[in-house]
């Protein structure tokens, strides 16, 4: 057989702890040769072979530019390489998706494919750190730089507590330390005021209204349970000066606010009137609302990842860069003389939009920029993706101003008053750009129009059955295009000559999915490919769910009578649902040839490999992590004798297996632990590897076959992670069969 020639996925076999400790767990951790007999391994208890590791995952989708389902499709290699996805699930806005999966033990990243409604994807790839993966997709520009920020309180780090009462003045404590921290609970009582100097840090944690706040070096904190309102509240330059509202917290500010000082805010600002000064920076991440119609004149800079609403007329100054990435809305006129980048953000003018000689609008990525009337002395330029301007009023604009680049100009009755040559290097007058609704943009332009033609949720462009509801995709394990492989030694409880050839399966499953993502029907492909040896095995999988969740079985081979099949398929007298695929590996792969056995000496003439599709069927939809990881739980028994039994190490046995076999020989088995299917140094009698596996020739050890098996396993699988691939010294070709 051909070597495998790329790095496949590697199946579950789930990490378990066992009971006993009869090799020093230290061995994982230190460099040891590699026996070319398994028999001399000196193998960790708690080792049971597997060559993966589970992840946790939790994917969200945040400001995601089409509505509706998206599809996740999760990859161990770059997809190109053709081995398949290894999970595939649905999205949307309104749920996260939560699942663990299984990935080789030697991947250090994942590569995700998120495929939109419209049938747009893109890629990311993420690094692998932990047991855990968290991903929030379309998390971009409009979410850039705001941090996970949990609200302090005043129950810690507190220097000094007290409630507000009179006048009182926050500064260096009685040890003349520079920093030090009031927290101020109760109720404020409308009197009084606070001057804040020397680094200290004023927490206020209670809620009412306090008349003077003056902050000359330090800082002022509105805490998450807290509601104030100051009349008049003075933030005086120095770069020690700041303002922080976090989230839930509330302010109001009713005097004239002239900050010289930066301000964060994460929860929520009202103002009456703002005028920011030159040394100001304003970072928004909530809600920030000029509550009055007093004008606003911004010198210096903000940064707004929320929402910002200015009842009044709002102007931009000369030096002052605003940075919107989210939702500014200006409920008069607003006057642009220095920068804007509206970068994926929405800006709505309910009046005019006056764009002077040194002013400039950059739109970004898809962002909207919509007003009643627009006059353009200045430019506007569209970068990244497709960005609009929409008009609902007059368009006016001067010689020399320009638009230009990735943008459209809507103006939904016609250009009044534009020179010919304002258009530049792409833009164009039109309206044909979607731009999606989303938290950010209540607006829009345009619908997609995506088709759903059995309503279930999934656009016909994802819908692997677009006129089935109650199906939506095709989730493949290993791969679409990748098999993993059983590999079985059949003289348990004594040892073979661990060839792994007795019996060697290639899988592939597919689990149907509807559109709320649980599984309508299971497909297991089974290729027999060897028989080494003389018994009639036969092979079967148990699943985590109850016998009675399935409600029917298809493409079973039953030849000999030796299981007791129930009218749905499932084995009689398993506790959990047991569906056998063979009874008789034999009649599977007839030995035509004359020869010993079937597929293990090279010489010899070879037999064509088996494919049998398994089908099962449930009576209502299941949950893809009810049913267990696949490969499930894949057995063995042995020479018609349905009680002997073989599972991977560390499986549980069935209801049906004969307990009377364990501890016998050389098998070590507690079946009431997690010890199972293990000699007493530890060694299985069945391995499992997702992707494929070229198993060794008649009578060949499969540490001799491959260089790093057996350092692979002394180490706990903690060294030689890609022992099987046909990488160089990996493998000893002559030992395999071809």
């Amino acid at each position: 057989m051909k070597l495998i020639k790329q790095i496949f996925f590697v199946a579950l076999a789930t990490s378990l702890l066992v009971s006993c400790d009869k090799e020093s767990t230290a061995d994982t951790t230190v460099a040891i040769t590699s026996p070319s007999s398994s028999m001399d391994l000196r193998v960790p208890a708690n080792f049971n072979f597997e060559t993966s590791k589970d992840l946790s995952f939790t994917f969200n989708l945040d400001q995601a530019p089409v509505n509706g389902k998206y599809l996740v499709e999760v990859y161990a290699a770059v997809p190109s390489a053709g081995q398949g996805s290894l999970y595939k699930s649905f999205i949307s806005s309104s749920a996260n998706l939560n699942f663990t999966a299984a990935v080789p033990a030697e991947v250090n990243q994942v590569y995700v494919l998120l495929w939109a409604p419209d049938g747009s994807s893109f890629l990311t790839v993420l690094p692998i750190s932990g047991t855990s993966l968290n991903h929030t997709f379309y998390k971009g520009k409009n979410q850039m730089g705001k941090m996970e920020t949990a609200s302090p309180d005043c129950n810690s780090g507190c220097d000094v507590s007290r409630t507000h009462s009179g006048w009182w003045t926050a500064d260096e404590d009685s040890e003349s330390r520079s920093e030090t921290t009031y927290c101020v609970t109760g109720s404020y009582n409308g009197s009084g005021g606070i001057t804040i100097t020397e680094k200290s840090i004023v927490r206020l944690c209670g809620s009412g209204s306090i008349p003077n706040v003056t902050i000359n070096k330090g800082v002022l904190e509105i805490t998450g349970d807290a509601n104030v309102t100051i009349n008049n509240l003075n933030l005086n330059s120095d770069k020690d000066n700041e303002i922080i509202v976090y989230p839930g917290g509330s302010l109001t500010i009713t005097n004239t606010f002239s900050p010289n000082a930066d301000i964060t805010n994460y929860g929520t600002i009202s103002l009456s009137a703002l005028n920011l000064n030159n040394d100001a920076e304003l970072k928004n991440y909530g809600t920030f609302n000029l509550v009055t119609n007093n004008s606003t004149s911004l010198n210096g800079d903000v940064k707004n990842y929320g929402s910002m609403t200015f009842s009044g007329n709002l102007t931009i100054n000369g030096g002052s860069d605003f940075d919107n990435y989210c939702t500014l809305i200006c409920e008069g006129d607003l006057n642009v003389n220095g920068d804007i980048d509206n970068d994926q953000g929405y800006i709505r003018v309910d009046d005019r939009l006056l764009i002077n000689g040194g002013g400039k609008i950059i739109l970004d990525d898809g962002a909207q920029l919509s007003t009643k009337d627009i006059w353009i002395n200045g430019k506007i330029e569209g970068k990244g993706s497709t960005s609009i301007v929409k008009v609902s009023g007059r368009s006016d604009a001067n010689w020399g101003s320009e638009i230009k680049k990735n943008l459209e100009y809507c103006d939904a009755d016609g250009i009044e008053n534009f020179p010919n040559n304002i258009f530049k290097d792409g833009a164009k007058a039109a309206c044909d750009v979607t731009i999606q609704t989303s938290a950010c943009n209540p607006e829009g332009n345009g619908v997609s129009n995506i088709a759903d033609a059995d309503n279930d949720g999934v656009a016909d462009e994802l819908d692997a059955y677009p006129n089935d509801a109650n199906r939506a995709a095709n989730s493949y394990f290993p791969g679409e295009n990748v098999y993993g492989t059983l590999a079985y030694e059949d003289l348990w409880p004594a040892f073979g000559d661990y060839d792994f050839n007795d019996l060697v399966v290639d899988y592939r499953y597919l689990n149907i999915l509807n559109a709320n993502n649980e599984v309508v029907d299971l497909v297991g492909r089974f290729v027999t490919r060897s028989l080494g040896g003389d018994y009639e095995n036969g092979f079967g999988i148990q699943l985590d769910l109850p016998s009675a969740a399935i409600s029917a079985v298809s493409g079973a081979v039953i030849t000999e009578n030796i299981v007791n099949i129930s009218a749905n398929g499932t084995e009689q007298g398993q506790s959990k649902a047991t569906v056998i695929v063979y009874d008789n590996a034999k009649s599977i792969l007839p030995n035509t040839t004359g020869a010993s056995f079937v597929n293990t000496v090279s010489a010899n003439p070879k037999v064509d490999n088996d494919t049998l599709d398994l089908s099962i069927s449930f009576n209502t939809p299941q949950l893809i992590a009810s049913l267990g990881q696949a490969p499930f739980n894949p057995f063995i028994f042995i020479n018609g004798t349905r009680g002997r039994e073989v599972h991977l190490a560390g499986y549980a046995p069935t209801d049906l297996a004969d307990v009377a076999l364990f501890g016998t020989i050389d098998d070590n088995t507690n079946p009431n632990s997690e010890n199972t299917y293990k000699s007493s140094n530890n060694l299985p009698w069945a391995i499992n590897i997702v992707g494929g596996f070229s198993y060794p020739e008649e009578r060949v050890d499969i540490a001799s076959a491959y260089s790093f098996f057996g350092s692979w396993a002394q180490s706990g699988g903690s060294a030689n992670q890609n022992w099987y691939i046909d990488l160089p010294g990996n493998i000893n070709a002559s030992d395999l069969y071809q």
